[in-house]
């Protein structure tokens, strides 16, 4: 889901909401603007040939709404609304939403500069909101991602994070969520209520980069964990391609560690990006939930606001040699 929020919320948080110049002194004016997507997605999985079910065409959707307001021209206050039906064989979609229809809000949180800093509070922020290391550049624009441990992001609540970007290269973040936080009978940083810290470090240069991150859940709901990867990214001047490998290791405090292995390439063809990634994931002790994944699709532009995804995916389980073979067909209308 973070794709399709990303596509959404980037204007805003790359800057790009500009000032409004009321009178010759440029004096700026507060300024509200809402901006918005749908991703239409339609597929069809087959379960290692052993569920006919599963073969069907399905179709699901997911909606969203951003509504972003500057004061300043420097800060910005973002609200984010989404509703989808993602379930099923499609579920696994980078795209998903899932919901019954009814539009929810999502995120809420107020950023702005202090120095050389960027601060992010709010009632409604996710774990991975505030990361100024960059570990993929991959296009996550179908199903496979990396640091699927350390930025997950499926953790919301009242917090606060701090980013730093810095002239050199050089960037790093630190964020506070407290899960538990939203629930007035457990309150920010109770006893009984999860609280998760992620640290993250990273450097940025011209076509190659790379970052780390740290996260830490203190597990005082029983969900405590700590996770540890890194990334890095490389643009050859040569060819017009990226290429992203990125690392992620996780230990729960109950259940097996598990480490995730990513490589991502995006390939400029034609009027589009063809894209191809693989992963695998190890979990310790259990044999039965190692698998290994493959990607292949191609994004293309039908104009400025309208775009299509289209390609297949498969995901064997190691241990038993079935797998999983999709293919999907995706559009995305953002306005």
């Amino acid at each position: 889901m973070k794709l399709f929020q990303r596509l959404l919320v980037a204007p805003a948080a790359l800057g790009l909401m500009a000032p409004v110049a009321v009178n010759a002194d440029t004096a700026f004016s507060s300024t509200t603007s809402l901006s918005g997507g749908a991703v239409f997605t339609i597929g069809s999985v087959a379960d290692g040939g052993t569920t006919d079910t599963e073969e069907e065409l399905y179709m699901q959707y997911g909606y969203g709404l951003d509504v972003t307001s500057s004061f300043t021209g420097e800060d910005m206050l973002y609200m984010g609304m989404e509703t989808g039906n993602a379930s099923g064989p499609l579920a696994s979609m980078d795209s998903s939403v899932g919901g019954t229809g009814a539009i929810t809000l999502h995120s809420l949180f107020y950023a702005f500069p202090v120095g050389d800093l960027e601060v992010t509070a709010g009632p409604l922020l996710d774990q991975d909101d505030v990361v100024a290391a960059t570990t993929s550049a991959y296009s996550d624009a179908f199903r496979l991602g990396s640091m699927p441990y350390s930025l997950a992001g499926n953790e919301t609540g009242p917090g606060v994070g701090v980013a730093y970007s810095g002239d050199n290269g050089f960037v790093g973040s630190v964020s506070f969520v407290s899960v538990g936080g939203s629930d007035s009978t457990v309150g920010i940083g109770a006893d009984d209520g999860d609280d998760v810290s992620t640290f993250t470090l990273g450097y940025d240069g011209d076509g190659f980069g790379g970052g780390l991150v740290l996260a830490t859940n203190d597990g005082e709901a029983g969900e405590g964990y700590d996770t540890f990867g890194g990334g890095i990214y490389y643009s050859p001047e040569s060819v017009p391609a990226t290429i992203s490998v990125a690392y992620d290791t996780t230990d729960p405090e109950t259940g097996a560690d598990a480490t995730d292995l990513f490589v991502g390439v995006d390939y400029e063809v034609g009027p589009g990006t063809l894209s191809a990634a693989y992963n695998s994931t190890d979990i310790d002790g259990s044999d039965s939930e190692d698998s290994t994944g493959f990607e292949v699709s191609y994004s293309y532009g039908l104009n400025d606001y309208v775009s299509v995804t289209a390609g297949f995916f498969t995901v064997e389980d190691t241990s038993t040699g079935d797998d999983d073979t999709g293919i999907v067909a995706e559009t995305y209308f953002s306005f």
